[in-house]
């Protein structure tokens, strides 16, 4: 989304948008390149397992952003009504033509797909949590979708709002770290609420709170922990290890808690035709078109098995995805959503 206000703007973190973006690119490219032409190499493995964590710093990053913009709206005539109406066009607007089609290609063509999955239609059409979309980083909208309803509470009363992420804070923690985690559970509903992932959002809510009541943090323990942070996620990271549930990613975004905090008290105005701020501004729709066009380019591309040749691989797909979704984003994204939000006057 892009964050500008009359009084705000945050262009270093539509640049960190565009790395976390680029980020997942790299990561789904290279599982294409080890299903379909078996390439195996540590350091490419491991650039690839990193590359997932984008998503971490996403869900850290959408729930600053929702908080941190949401208090100019409060108390305002159909503040939660605008709210919600701006969260539904932003989210499905630019996702509906992209995993319906999804959907009809994996029904003409089941085996297209990298997995053998089952797709869920209320999802793929909805994202509301049923089963698996048919564009497979449509899960990762389905929590965004989640968070979205839930925040709907702070516009009825942030006290209970307040209330209510202590207390599902609570519930997450007691179901994945004291309580076995009910392996058996079928309730996509649940699913989702138990979900370690909402700790991120909530995170970034804590975030925002920190910023709107211009709570300030010193540098040197900023930098401190960053470091601290990030080699130990390094660590884990290289030795393949594993301390309990979620502790690698909660590590991530711990890093990314200080990395966007970092931004904002550094931020400076960018010139909006840089290359950096291009990818930015057209991160949604670059992570939207990513997938199935990483995946059909890196079948079709014959004999990929030297190292020449993956690098090639890879910079084309990066290439195509960040035009293909500027393109995206400027001729339809953009211009739809503004059709949308002048017809509701929101």
């Amino acid at each position: 989304m892009q964050t500008n206000t009359k009084t705000h703007f945050f262009d270093l973190l539509q640049v960190l948008r565009g790395v976390a973006a680029i980020m997942v690119v790299f990561h789904h490219s290279i599982g294409s390149l080890k299903y379909y032409h078996h390439i195996n190499y540590p350091f490419l493995n491991f650039i690839g397992s990193v590359g997932k964590f984008g998503v971490d710093f996403f869900f850290v990053l959408s729930g600053f952003i929702i908080s941190f913009s949401a208090t100019e709206k409060y108390g305002t005539p159909n503040g939660i009504k605008n709210y919600f109406l701006n969260r539904i066009i932003r989210i499905y607007v630019p996702y509906l033509p992209i995993g319906i089609a999804m959907f009809l290609i994996y029904k003409l063509l089941p085996g297209y797909s990298n997995s053998d999955r089952s797709i869920s239609l209320i999802t793929s059409l909805t994202l509301l949590p049923d089963g698996k979309p048919a564009l497979s980083v449509a899960w990762t909208l389905t929590f965004e979708v989640f968070f979205y309803l839930f925040f709907c509470i702070s516009f009825v009363s942030k006290k209970t709002w307040n209330y209510f992420l202590l207390f599902w804070s609570a519930v997450i923690i007691y179901f994945n770290y004291i309580e076995i985690f009910p392996s058996n559970l079928q309730n996509s509903f649940f699913k989702i609420f138990l979900s370690t992932y909402n700790l991120e959002f909530i995170l970034g809510y804590i975030l925002a709170c920190l910023i709107n009541s211009k709570i300030k943090i010193k540098e040197a323990i900023l930098w401190f922990g960053l470091m601290i942070f990030s080699a130990l996620f390094i660590m884990l990271k290289l030795n393949d290890r594993s301390y309990f549930n979620f502790d690698i990613n909660l590590i991530f975004v711990c890093a990314s808690f200080i990395i966007i905090y970092l931004a904002i008290q550094y931020n400076q105005k960018l010139n909006k035709n840089a290359l950096v701020m291009i990818i930015g501004n057209a991160t949604y729709s670059i992570y939207l078109v990513h997938n199935p066009l990483q995946m059909a380019v890196i079948r079709l591309i014959p004999n990929i098995n030297t190292k020449i040749s993956i690098v090639i691989s890879l910079l084309l797909v990066v290439t195509l995805s960040i035009g293909i979704g500027f393109l995206y984003s400027l001729y339809f994204e953009k211009k739809l959503i503004t059709v949308f939000r002048n017809k509701l006057k929101i």
